[in-house]
């Protein structure tokens, strides 16, 4: 831990990341803590994925904030939206070389958080669509296992309840204990906490029961993490035991 300190690594607070899916407790227990190479790191974070930061001034005032990751550059930066501050905070904190602390999220197999250090290297000044671009950590610390079961990248259709609104949907990653759907932004009155039933668009596919346990807004659709009800459990186990993984694609399909 010493070596990974010294490589700028250190953890910022992170409370506002839960997936949702397992107890803070649980959660405790089954994370385990490896130093990962930067790029290596960010290879396995999406784009739109969540990020926290803390960044200093050189007077030691700090500013928490959060927004979305945006990618990777060949030339060991990253860029990150700019989050909703205001503009003063904006002027004072967003300036060339000062520190970060950061946490970003990998949403990919059981799921992970990575920690690391980084500076502001540049501002993109774009209204209100500003990019700010930091340095690619040589090392981060990566806490795995946020899921208490991997989730497998599938590619499917769907339906959300059936048999009532028949939500079109898809079928983004999947696991014996739950999934992730994305539909339409005009199906927006479902909330964190409700009922709902889905069916997978295949010969024979059952219904099944969960709980919505988050939601978030992209730009052409709303993201639906779902925790699949006990009663549905065999059921989603049949269906994760099916999938067949798709070279061409590189996900799984049934």
């Amino acid at each position: 831990m010493t070596q990974l300190m010294d490589q700028g690594a250190e953890k910022p607070q992170s409370s506002d990341f839960h997936s949702g899916e397992a107890s803070a407790h649980d959660k405790e227990a089954l994370n385990e803590s490896h130093v990962v190479n930067g790029e290596d790191a960010f290879a396995q974070v999406n784009a739109m994925s969540d990020m926290a930061y803390n960044i200093s001034t050189p007077t030691g005032k700090t500013l928490r904030c959060r927004s979305k990751y945006i990618g990777m550059h060949s030339n060991n930066l990253l860029f990150i939206e700019s989050p909703v501050v205001t503009p003063q905070e904006f002027a004072v904190f967003f300036q060339r070389g000062f520190p970060i602390k950061a946490c970003a999220i990998s949403q990919k197999g059981e799921g992970a958080r990575i920690y690391f250090k980084s500076k502001i290297e540049y501002v993109v000044q774009a209204g209100l669509n500003s990019i700010v671009i930091v340095s690619l950590p040589s090392a981060t610390q990566v806490d795995y296992n946020l899921r208490s079961e991997a989730r497998l990248e599938i590619a499917l259709e769907g339906i959300l309840e059936p048999e009532e609104r028949k939500f079109l949907c898809e079928i983004r990653d999947i696991s014996a204990n739950g999934c992730q759907i994305v539909v339409s932004r005009t199906a927006n009155e479902y909330k964190v906490g409700n009922h709902i039933e889905l069916q997978i668009l295949s010969d024979n596919s059952p219904v099944v029961q969960g709980v919505i346990k988050n939601k978030k807004r992209s730009n052409q659709y709303w993201k639906y993490g779902v925790q699949f009800e006990e009663t549905c459990q065999e059921t989603s186990i049949e269906l994760v035991e099916k999938l067949r993984f798709d070279q061409s694609i590189h996900k799984y399909l049934l």
